[in-house]
C-alpha cells in the first residue's frame, strides 16, 4: 500500500562495496537481510520502498570454486525475496604473469539505473544508494539538479568522505543496525 505522506524510493545496493565495508564491521555479512536493511533505512528517512535492486559481479563457473555456487545460491535467494538482481561476470586480466579477476561495469550499471528509474521512467522520487563509493557523486549531482533526491547509506568503514560532506543526506549504519537486520539465508 502506497503511503501518500512518504516519498517513493528505490533501493540500489552496490553489492561488492557493501560486502567489503560491512565485513570490516561484522565479519562476513552474508546474513544481512536486505529487505530488513532497506526498511530500516527508509524508516529513518520516512520513505516508501517501491523496489530493491542488488548489483554484483559473478565469478566464472570454470573456476571450480565452491564460492561460485555459494554466490549463485545467495543471488537466487535474493530473487526469491523479490529483490531485483543485476550481475556482470568478473573480468579476467593478466598482470605480472598472473590472471586476476576484477569487477567491471557494475558502477556504470548502477548509474544507468539510477538515471533511468528516477529521471526517465519516473518510478521514484528518491534513490537510496547503499554504498560508500564516491564514484557515484556525478550522477547523484545530476539527479539532484533535476529535482530528485539521492541519499546514501553505509557503514563508516569505507564510506567516502565526499558523501558525508552535506551535499546529500546520508545514514551511517552502526553494528547494532546490522545486527537488527541479520537473518540466515542458508538455514544455519
Amino acid at each position: 500500500m502506497v503511503n501518500k505522506n512518504k516519498k517513493s524510493a528505490i533501493i540500489f545496493i552496490d553489492g561488492n562495496n557493501w560486502y567489503h565495508n560491512a565485513k570490516a564491521v561484522i565479519g562476513k555479512p552474508k546474513f544481512i537481510n536486505f529487505k530488513k536493511l532497506s526498511d530500516l533505512i527508509c524508516e529513518h528517512f520516512n520513505l516508501d520502498i517501491r523496489e530493491i535492486r542488488y548489483y554484483n559481479s559473478i565469478p566464472d563457473i570454470d573456476m571450480g570454486d565452491e564460492n561460485y555456487y555459494k554466490h549463485m545460491v545467495f543471488l537466487a535467494k535474493l530473487k526469491k525475496q523479490g529483490i531485483i538482481v543485476n550481475t556482470r561476470k568478473l573480468k579476467k586480466i593478466k598482470e605480472n604473469g598472473k590472471i586476476i579477476r576484477i569487477e567491471k561495469g557494475i558502477d556504470v550499471m548502477i548509474c544507468s539505473d539510477l538515471i533511468s528509474k528516477t529521471l526517465v521512467e519516473e518510478k521514484c522520487e528518491v534513490c537510496v544508494l547503499i554504498s560508500g563509493d564516491a564514484d557515484f557523486v556525478p550522477v547523484m549531482q545530476l539527479i539532484k539538479k533535476a529535482g530528485k533526491e539521492v541519499l546514501t547509506s553505509s557503514v563508516i568503514k569505507g564510506y567516502a568522505r565526499e558523501l558525508l560532506q552535506g551535499e546529500f543526506r546520508f545514514l551511517i549504519l552502526k553494528k547494532s543496525d546490522l545486527i537488527k537486520c541479520k537473518e540466515s539465508y542458508y538455514g544455519e
